[in-house]
Protein backbone atom coordinates (compact mmCIF):
# COMPACT_ATOMS: atom_id res chain seq x y z
CA UNK A 1 0.00 0.00 0.00
CA UNK A 2 2.93 2.24 0.42
CA UNK A 3 4.17 1.93 -2.68
CA UNK A 4 0.97 2.75 -4.25
CA UNK A 5 0.46 5.80 -2.56
CA UNK A 6 4.32 7.12 -3.11
CA UNK A 7 2.76 6.36 -7.10
CA UNK A 8 0.14 8.38 -6.21
CA UNK A 9 1.96 10.94 -4.98
CA UNK A 10 4.10 11.52 -7.61
CA UNK A 11 1.10 11.66 -10.41
CA UNK A 12 -0.76 14.30 -8.40
CA UNK A 13 2.14 16.21 -7.88
CA UNK A 14 2.70 16.13 -11.57
CA UNK A 15 -0.74 16.63 -12.16
CA UNK A 16 -0.63 19.43 -10.24
CA UNK A 17 1.35 20.93 -12.72
CA UNK A 18 -0.60 21.39 -15.68
CA UNK A 19 -3.47 23.34 -13.98
CA UNK A 20 -0.43 25.51 -12.59
CA UNK A 21 0.39 26.01 -16.00
CA UNK A 22 -2.51 27.47 -17.40
CA UNK A 23 -2.90 30.60 -14.99
CA UNK A 24 -0.05 32.05 -16.81
CA UNK A 25 -1.62 30.57 -20.41
CA UNK A 26 -4.95 32.23 -19.45
CA UNK A 27 -3.39 35.79 -18.24
CA UNK A 28 -1.01 36.21 -21.14
CA UNK A 29 -2.04 34.30 -23.81
CA UNK A 30 0.54 33.53 -27.09
CA UNK A 31 -2.98 34.15 -29.15
CA UNK A 32 -2.99 37.98 -30.89
CA UNK A 33 -6.24 39.54 -31.60
CA UNK A 34 -9.28 40.31 -29.47
CA UNK A 35 -10.90 36.86 -30.52
CA UNK A 36 -8.28 35.41 -28.17
CA UNK A 37 -8.85 37.45 -24.77
CA UNK A 38 -11.46 36.90 -22.28
CA UNK A 39 -13.09 39.72 -20.20
CA UNK A 40 -11.77 40.10 -16.99
CA UNK A 41 -14.32 38.94 -14.88
CA UNK A 42 -13.85 35.27 -16.72
CA UNK A 43 -9.88 35.49 -16.47
CA UNK A 44 -9.89 36.34 -12.82
CA UNK A 45 -12.18 33.42 -12.47
CA UNK A 46 -10.13 31.09 -13.78
CA UNK A 47 -7.10 31.89 -11.99
CA UNK A 48 -9.16 31.34 -9.29
CA UNK A 49 -9.99 28.05 -10.71
CA UNK A 50 -6.94 26.84 -11.68
CA UNK A 51 -5.58 27.93 -8.46
CA UNK A 52 -7.93 25.89 -6.68
CA UNK A 53 -7.40 22.77 -8.61
CA UNK A 54 -3.06 23.34 -7.88
CA UNK A 55 -3.56 23.35 -4.31
CA UNK A 56 -5.95 20.25 -4.80
CA UNK A 57 -4.20 17.81 -6.60
CA UNK A 58 -1.16 19.15 -4.44
CA UNK A 59 -2.45 18.32 -1.23
CA UNK A 60 -3.65 15.04 -2.72
CA UNK A 61 0.21 14.66 -3.66
CA UNK A 62 1.42 15.99 0.21
CA UNK A 63 -0.75 13.53 1.79
CA UNK A 64 -0.63 10.57 -0.33
CA UNK A 65 3.02 11.20 0.91
CA UNK A 66 2.61 11.19 3.76
CA UNK A 67 0.78 8.45 3.82
CA UNK A 68 3.53 6.38 2.32
CA UNK A 69 5.89 7.81 4.66
CA UNK A 70 3.92 6.83 8.28
CA UNK A 71 0.31 4.77 7.38
CA UNK A 72 -2.06 6.04 9.98
CA UNK A 73 -5.41 6.66 10.45
CA UNK A 74 -5.31 10.12 10.29
CA UNK A 75 -3.20 10.05 7.04
CA UNK A 76 -6.04 7.94 5.74
CA UNK A 77 -8.35 10.47 6.22
CA UNK A 78 -6.21 13.06 4.71
CA UNK A 79 -5.95 11.79 1.53
CA UNK A 80 -9.78 10.81 1.56
CA UNK A 81 -10.35 14.28 1.72
CA UNK A 82 -7.57 15.64 -0.19
CA UNK A 83 -9.19 13.39 -3.22
CA UNK A 84 -12.52 13.92 -2.67
CA UNK A 85 -11.66 17.93 -3.22
CA UNK A 86 -9.43 17.28 -6.59
CA UNK A 87 -12.24 15.70 -7.85
CA UNK A 88 -15.03 18.46 -7.08
CA UNK A 89 -12.34 21.05 -8.10
CA UNK A 90 -11.27 19.07 -11.87
CA UNK A 91 -14.80 18.46 -11.79
CA UNK A 92 -15.81 22.00 -11.75
CA UNK A 93 -13.05 23.46 -13.64
CA UNK A 94 -13.97 21.01 -16.43
CA UNK A 95 -17.76 21.79 -16.85
CA UNK A 96 -16.23 25.80 -16.56
CA UNK A 97 -14.19 25.21 -19.63
CA UNK A 98 -17.33 22.75 -21.42
CA UNK A 99 -19.58 25.97 -20.51
CA UNK A 100 -17.22 29.25 -21.55
CA UNK A 101 -17.56 28.06 -25.33
CA UNK A 102 -20.68 26.13 -25.14
CA UNK A 103 -23.27 27.06 -22.38
CA UNK A 104 -26.13 25.24 -23.66
CA UNK A 105 -23.58 21.79 -23.75
CA UNK A 106 -22.61 22.83 -20.29
CA UNK A 107 -26.75 23.26 -18.90
CA UNK A 108 -27.48 19.24 -20.74
CA UNK A 109 -24.45 17.63 -19.13
CA UNK A 110 -25.32 19.44 -15.61
CA UNK A 111 -29.52 18.58 -16.60
CA UNK A 112 -28.26 14.80 -17.11
CA UNK A 113 -25.73 13.97 -14.14
CA UNK A 114 -27.21 15.80 -11.45
CA UNK A 115 -30.12 13.33 -11.58
CA UNK A 116 -27.74 10.17 -12.01
CA UNK A 117 -26.23 11.44 -8.87
CA UNK A 118 -28.59 11.93 -6.95
CA UNK A 119 -29.80 8.31 -7.53
CA UNK A 120 -26.01 6.91 -7.06
CA UNK A 121 -26.00 8.95 -3.60
CA UNK A 122 -29.35 7.30 -2.24
CA UNK A 123 -28.59 3.80 -3.34
CA UNK A 124 -24.65 4.43 -1.42
CA UNK A 125 -26.87 5.32 1.95
CA UNK A 126 -26.63 2.30 4.13
CA UNK A 127 -30.04 0.87 5.09
CA UNK A 128 -31.09 2.01 8.81
CA UNK A 129 -31.71 -0.87 11.46
CA UNK A 130 -34.43 -0.80 13.39
CA UNK A 131 -33.31 -0.67 17.05
CA UNK A 132 -33.95 -3.52 19.22
CA UNK A 133 -36.40 -3.44 22.01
Amino acid sequence: MRVLAALGAVCFAYLAVIPGAFIGATVDSACAGPQCDYSTPVTVYLVVAFGVTTLALAASAVSMATYAVRPVRSSERLVALSLKASAASVGVLLLSEIALPHPVAAVVIVAICVPIALIGAARRRAPTRAGLP
